[in-house]
């Protein structure tokens, strides 16, 4: 294959060929012999060579968050019998394109070279950077051929995780509630109703950590008796974006909300039992450790909002209610007032989940960060772009104590 100077030289020949005609000058027909000449040989010297080499890639590090320092590390190795020649043996961008040149060192059989470029991770979401061909070119860059390829590589850039102390803030206080403690820590417990023993209760309902602190048998109330409850938090993160607004100012209001998920679901992961639900499809099930909550991280990966309107049809929030029983369901909306909650996730927040699970709505794009207990068993958050989640969370402390 000709290079763009390999076709200027072809050109040139054919230009001095024929102006050597008209004119008449012998010289001419001799430099246009040369420049053809030139070509010809280059063509010979990249046919010629028996050399083989090979391509792969890897992303490093393998996991990203948003704004990560990242490359891509390109290995060629020499697979064949024979050195490959100095700067003769280049990368370029698949396809055949002219774009930058990676001259690769001499590399003797089994031999590898690597090239790190810089990824760009900016922005969540799955990216994917081109393929390069090895090409072998000749000394004077008039002719190459292409001697393997490799295709696109396509990588993940995760959302990032803030490092919370907690799934939801802890509290003191707990005057006039079911229980002593908090209710910040009735939360994050899952134990949102609880009374004394009563004869005849069943003692799989028995609150065994409350039960030891106040000396009084506390049992749950509600739920299915042959069911062992357990602890856990479910994120519903909804995809829903007001429309009419400024979409810019919606798109880094879901982007401050994917954070936040993120974050509140690696801090539930080293807690106990977590699930991410999407309304549109999008529900990971009850999941436990770093596995699990890879998973997780990789859905929150792929998601995008969409403003509702006529290209998208309301998504109500979908929670399967008998697995989310007695357990803290939060969810996380990009907006900038509780009053649109209902309206983005399709109903009120308390009437999606079981009277037994205790309810957290966090605004996500509100103007200022604040805590405000609606009720026992509701919590409303409001968190500014930017803000940090942890210093909410010890700041809220107060207000859930008050409350």
């Amino acid at each position: 294959m000709l290079t763009r100077r390999g076709r200027v030289a072809l050109v040139l020949a054919l230009a001095l060929l024929i102006a050597g005609r008209i004119l008449g000058v012998t010289e001419l027909f001799g430099l246009a012999a040369a420049a053809a000449a030139v070509v010809g040989l280059g063509i010979a010297r990249v046919r010629a060579p028996r050399l083989r080499v090979s391509l792969s890639a890897q992303v490093a590090p393998p996991v990203i968050s948003a704004g990560d320092l990242a490359a891509l590390e390109v290995a060629i190795e020499n697979s064949g019998t024979v050195p490959t020649p100095a700067g003769r043996l280049q990368l370029v961008p698949a396809g055949g394109g002219e774009g930058p040149l990676i001259e690769v060192p001499r590399l003797v059989p089994g031999e590898r070279a690597t090239v790190s470029l810089r990824l760009p991770t900016e922005r969540r979401g799955r990216h994917e950077v081109t393929g390069f061909d090895a090409v072998l070119v000749d000394a004077v860059g008039t002719a190459r051929r292409r001697v393997t390829g490799l295709g696109a590589t396509r990588f993940g850039v995760r959302p990032v995780v803030e490092a919370l102390s907690a799934a939801l803030p802890a509290g003191g206080g707990g005057a006039e509630l079911e229980t002593t403690r908090s209710s910040a820590e009735r939360l994050r417990s899952g134990a949102s109703l609880l009374r004394p023993y009563m004869a005849g209760d069943d003692l799989r309902r028995v609150h065994w950590p409350t039960t030891a602190r106040i000396g009084d048998i506390m049992v749950r109330e509600g739920g299915d008796r042959d069911r062992q409850t357990t602890s856990g938090v479910t994120v519903v993160l909804s995809s829903n974006l007001a429309a009419g607004g400024d979409q810019g100012a919606e798109s880094e209001r879901f982007e401050h909300a994917v954070r936040i998920a993120a974050s509140l679901l690696t801090a539930a992961a080293r807690e106990g039992m977590f699930r991410l639900v999407i309304p549109g499809g999008t529900d990971t099930g009850d999941g436990t450790g770093v596995r699990d909550l890879d998973s997780v991280l990789e859905a929150l990966t792929e998601v995008r909002g969409a403003p509702i309107g006529r290209s998208k049809q309301l998504q109500v929030a979908s929670i399967q209610r008998s697995a989310v029983e007695e357990r803290v369901v939060i969810f996380v909306v990009a907006t900038a007032t509780e009053q649109t909650v209902p309206l983005l996730l399709g109903a009120e927040p308390e009437a999606l989940v079981p009277p037994s699970s205790p309810v957290v709505v966090i605004c996500a794009g509100s103007p200022e960060s604040s805590l405000e207990p609606v009720s026992r068993r509701h919590l409303v958050v409001r968190s500014a772009v930017g803000d940090s989640l942890e210093e909410l969370w010890t700041a809220g402390e107060a207000a859930l104590a008050r409350a």
